[in-house]
């Protein structure tokens, strides 16, 4: 009788995170197809349309929103998984998902990792741009020409250090493995060492650090705090000296300048809700070591549509891109107007050999 309602209740359990998990694939398809609509949009308004000259900022622009849509292909095609337990979590994918094995499966998961890290990094050399152009505007040669890939390398840098950690400090061993087998099985019908997966436990069974898996904490928890900090001092710089520095620049530059600073805010309180927070909830719930077991990977829904966000901020304020969609959409209501006419009766003139030909014509 024990076993047949523990075989319910896991069925049931099932069943809700089925329901949960098919929610999280929904969110993550609409992010995935309005990142790479809105992504393709701002690359062709940037490129053809925006007459204004953003100088480098131009190129980062374009830069994030491919970036931006690398982050949504990976987290729609590898479909990451977080469940947190007590002083845990698991990180995996879906093993029915997997056309290759297990480990190019587990490299997917590193890259979506790497990307995550990347594009929170980038976020902040946005900011940074910002700042310098308004305070310091000579060190934007450091954004020109070859100058450019330093910025590459060092976001993609830091998203490499963000993955090599992953790989390295939440490698799966017997005790995560067991730890986490029972709970993985019970609400998914998966065994955990048959999956692609990562383990994170920070306490032993009699409540020691695990100190390998504390030092992913420790590196995510470096990293984020650079890359917040550097946008929130910026930002912080912008607001208080905003009024005083676009006060001597022309009406044009001005506007600009204010578009973007308010771009920028939402750009800070965007990545804020859905990038900075939920990774700060799911790396530091294991700490306090709290007795719950909940599929905390649904908080992913909110990196899928969080690069679609940012470029529409980009498109609703700066009135550049707004003019550019009006001249974009005035372009393809002329090609379409073009195409579809036709008219009803053609008057062309026939040749007979009764018709004599102008001279110097060809008879077709």
């Amino acid at each position: 009788m024990v076993k047949t309602f523990h075989v319910r209740e896991s069925t049931i359990s099932q069943m809700q995170y089925i329901r949960m998990d098919e929610l999280t694939k929904l969110i993550s398809k609409v992010g995935f197809l309005s990142t790479t609509i809105l992504g393709m949009l701002f690359v062709c308004l940037t490129v053809c349309f925006v007459k204004r000259d953003f100088g480098s900022y131009r190129n980062l622009l374009i830069v994030f929103s491919f970036l931006g849509f690398l982050f949504s292909a990976s987290e729609y095609m590898i479909h990451p998984m977080i469940h947190s337990y007590n002083s845990g979590f698991v990180f995996f994918t879906e093993p029915h998902l997997s056309l290759v094995s297990n480990e190019i499966m587990k490299i997917g998961l590193v890259f979506f990792c790497g990307i995550y890290g990347s594009t929170i990094c980038f976020i902040s050399v946005q900011f940074l741009y910002r700042y310098w152009a308004l305070f310091d505007a000579p060190k934007l040669i450091w954004f020109e020409g070859w100058m450019m890939s330093a910025w590459l390398i060092y976001s993609f840098g830091i998203g490499a250090t963000w993955s090599i950690g992953i790989h390295y400090f939440l490698e799966n061993d017997n005790f995560t493995l067991n730890y986490f087998e029972n709970g993985v099985y019970d609400h998914y019908g998966w065994k955990l060492s048959a999956i692609p997966s990562f383990t994170f436990v920070i306490y032993t069974e009699r409540g020691a650090i695990r100190w390998r898996n504390l030092a992913c904490t420790i590196e995510m928890t470096m990293i984020i705090g650079l890359q917040y900090s550097i946008i929130c001092f910026c930002g912080r710089k912008m607001s208080v000296g905003m009024k005083e520095k676009i006060s001597m620049l022309s009406e044009t530059s001005k506007r600009l300048h204010t578009q973007f600073f308010k771009a920028l805010i939402l750009q800070i309180v965007v990545p804020t809700i859905l990038l900075f927070f939920p990774m700060i909830i799911i790396i530091y719930l294991p700490v306090f070591n709290l007795k719950f077991s909940f599929p905390t990977g649904i908080l992913f829904s909110a990196f899928a549509i969080y690069p679609s966000i940012d470029i529409a901020i980009i498109l609703y304020i700066v009135s550049d891109y707004r003019i550019a969609i009006k001249l974009l959409l005035k372009s393809i209501k002329s090609v379409l107007l073009s195409s579809s006419y036709f008219p009803h009766e053609l008057s062309l003139p026939t040749c007979t050999p009764q018709t004599p030909l102008p001279r110097g014509t060809a008879r077709i």
